[in-house]
């Protein structure tokens, strides 16, 4: 019996060398937690117990769960878990305004990168960190100003941009830029700016004045002083001068006489939001560093991914 002792404790010693001679102590093993593979059945994917090792922690089931994927922020993580057939039809192109607290400054800018149109109406953003998301609502095409707009679907047309606003609508409603909508920030603030590209006053008073244009030069001198899509004030004018303001320099009038135009119709729809917290007050949506914005079609599919 004392032999046998001696034997298992020189067994014993054996392995404790040969352990240390090929670097035991140091190698990354002897530090990890626990980690127990269990029993699963045929075709099954084992997943462990215990702590998973940081380097394959981006490859894991929760990061998976987190990312969903591919994304637009310049990684790529592999297959979605549930991928929308409109994957690669739009995509997250980036976040702005993440640093203020103001949710009206807060913005996700969408690009439709396929090449037929689409309907995001009922689409949610989700916020990656916290969960909490809100969906794309209805918007006017054709937007009005101070008159009742006419709501329909969003539509995405091949090298659209949307440009979501966590916050509420100055006008009222989300709606598509077009030539004349820069007028509406004669009123209103809007962040980012609107695009600035109504026909100039100079040009309508050129074109449509309907009085002696050599003669007036009291109106001929604000529309050279004007700047393009602004209202001038009409006092101290002849009457053919405001008649030339009240139908071609507001954006009513600029939109009645050049909604026939070749280039009217603008690449960028203005959505907002409206998202407010649990008590009913708005809020942001977005953290301002290290959140994910997660794009999902109405039935909750993921159609893009961006990080941030």
């Amino acid at each position: 019996m004392k032999g046998d002792g001696i034997f298992f404790l020189g067994v014993l010693a054996f392995f404790f060398i040969l352990w240390f001679a090929t670097g035991g102590p140091t190698k990354p093993i002897s530090f990890a937690g626990p980690y127990i593979t269990p029993i699963t059945d045929v075709d099954t994917i084992q997943q462990g117990y215990g702590d998973t090792p940081a380097a394959d922690f981006r490859s894991s089931s929760v990061w998976s769960n987190i990312v969903g994927g591919s994304f637009s922020g310049g990684t790529s993580l592999g297959g979605v878990s549930n991928p929308s057939p409109h994957r690669g039809q739009v995509r997250v192109a980036g976040i702005g305004g993440v640093s203020s607290e103001d949710p009206d400054l807060e913005y996700v800018t969408l690009r439709a990168s396929g090449n037929t149109s689409i309907d995001i109406t009922g689409w949610r953003l989700v916020s990656g960190a916290s969960g909490r998301g809100a969906r794309i609502p209805e918007g006017a095409a054709l937007p009005r100003s101070g008159r009742v707009n006419d709501m329909g679907r969003i539509i995405l047309n091949p090298g659209d941009e949307a440009i979501v606003v966590t916050g509420e609508a100055p006008t009222g409603v989300s709606f598509k830029e077009n030539m004349c909508t820069g007028y509406f920030m004669s009123r209103q603030e809007f962040y980012p700016s609107l695009s600035n590209r109504c026909p100039s006053a100079y040009a309508e008073f050129q074109n449509h004045y309907t009085g002696n244009q050599l003669r007036d030069d009291a109106c001929y001198n604000l529309v050279r002083s004007t700047p393009s899509c602004r209202t001038p004030s009409d006092r101290g004018v002849s009457n053919a001068c405001i008649t030339l303001i009240d139908n071609y320099l507001t954006y009513n009038g600029c939109v009645e006489n050049h909604k026939n135009d070749a280039d009217f119709a603008g690449g960028t729809w203005r959505i907002y939001l409206k998202y407010e917290n649990s008590r009913g007050r708005p809020a942001e949506l977005w953290k301002s560093s290290r959140d994910a914005v997660k794009l999902l079609d109405s039935e909750g599919r993921t159609v893009d991914f961006y990080t941030y």
